[in-house]
């Protein structure tokens, strides 16, 4: 495992792509995150940033492998797989993890009559993992941790950890869709306990949460980097209808509670 990780943002949105120019400035496609931790690639979340992460890979970025883990199904954090360039090389590797029980519904959705081409079609090797919550995987020399996000329809949130040469604990936590309530905070905070980095769920400002919908704002988030100890926190997941304006407004309230703070922009890397 290399002594560090780079965490690259492809996709910052919610719900739907945004490509119109007043939200470009942090991004108009949808959730999509790859940590390079080694030899292979792990890409949290299919969003429609997964097809640019794809292009990259083809100009000379491919790894032996590519471990794709799904939060959930929804179609924002989907959408970019059946355009995903890999797919159709027959020398990737790709495996494809998701809440068990979840396959027979993404092969409908890749799949005719939606799509022309079914995920048993591409060229490439793809192999399917179910994974339950609170289980503990394992992804070449990286460990994984699942544990049930608070969301509509259910969700998967990810902790994923490894050692450095050095002997130092690498982790990053990955939080999409999940709406913070007293009854998943304990849970949430010691999910996320030191974390290098947490991926977090800003779906809203703070002044337009909606109770049910399954998302945080980013005043949430800081609480919890704060209580869990973690070393820095990654706002995303950013409503479809906020704008880069708006998103500047708030990104400035929130570095001013915390300096540990930053709002993703497709194209970010983080090194940790």
């Amino acid at each position: 495992m290399q002594q560090e990780w780079n965490i690259t943002v492809w996709g910052v949105r919610g719900s739907a792509p945004r490509p119109e120019r007043e939200f470009l400035d942090f991004g108009g496609n949808t959730s999509c995150i790859c940590a390079d931790c080694g030899r292979d690639l792990v890409v949290l979340d299919g969003g429609s940033g997964l097809s640019a992460l794809g292009r990259t890979l083809d100009a000379g970025g491919n790894r032996e492998k590519i471990h794709i883990l799904l939060s959930h199904l929804h179609l924002d954090h989907v959408m970019g797989l059946p355009s995903f360039s890999p797919f159709f090389d027959p020398a990737a590797e790709i495996h494809i993890y998701a809440k068990a029980a979840s396959f027979h519904k993404l092969e409908t959705l890749v799949g005719p009559p939606f799509w022309p081409v079914a995920l048993s079609d591409f060229p490439a090797r793809v192999w399917l993992h179910e994974l339950w919550t609170n289980e503990r995987f394992s992804l070449n020399g990286l460990e994984g941790h699942t544990m049930a996000g608070n969301h509509p329809g259910g969700s998967l949130l990810y902790r994923l950890e490894a050692a450095a040469p050095d002997g130092t604990v690498k982790s990053l936590v990955y939080t999409p869709d999940c709406e913070t309530n007293a009854s998943i905070l304990p849970a949430l905070t010691e999910f996320s306990r030191d974390a290098d980095l947490l991926i977090w769920d800003a779906g809203f400002a703070p002044e337009d949460l909606k109770k049910g919908w399954g998302h945080s704002t980013w005043e949430q988030g800081i609480r919890l980097r704060q209580a869990a100890g973690a070393k820095k926190i990654l706002m995303t997941h950013y409503d479809s209808n906020y704008s880069d304006s708006f998103l500047r407004t708030q990104e400035k309230r929130a570095v001013r509670m915390d300096a540990a703070c930053c709002f993703a922009r497709e194209g970010m890397v983080i090194t940790l």
